[in-house]
């Protein structure tokens, strides 16, 4: 069965249901619509924790970087000045 044939069931199924509590007068809001609705917002957060996420690591990546240059600075100053001491003797 393909996707569009599995989808098309699926929301038939739904609508059916949404239906049939209808007609007992439970609720009215279990349609195609409002489950779209939902699966839009639900895909909207989604987005934002991910571009939370995505900030939140580079974040991290930067201060790492920066914390290793700082902790390798003396020890390349240290290296530069040997080099150049030996390079003029």
């Amino acid at each position: 069965m393909n996707t569009e044939k599995l989808t098309s069931f699926a929301l038939t199924g739904l609508d059916r249901v949404g239906y049939q509590l209808e007609s007992f007068g439970i609720t009215d809001r279990v349609n195609r619509h409002t489950l779209a609705a939902l699966l839009m917002a639900e895909k909207i957060r989604f987005e934002g924790e991910m571009d939370s996420l995505h900030a939140k690591t580079a974040r991290y990546r930067y201060l790492a970087e920066k914390t290793t240059e700082m902790a390798l600075k003396p020890a390349r100053m240290a290296t530069e000045t040997l080099r150049s001491l030996l390079g003029k003797a």
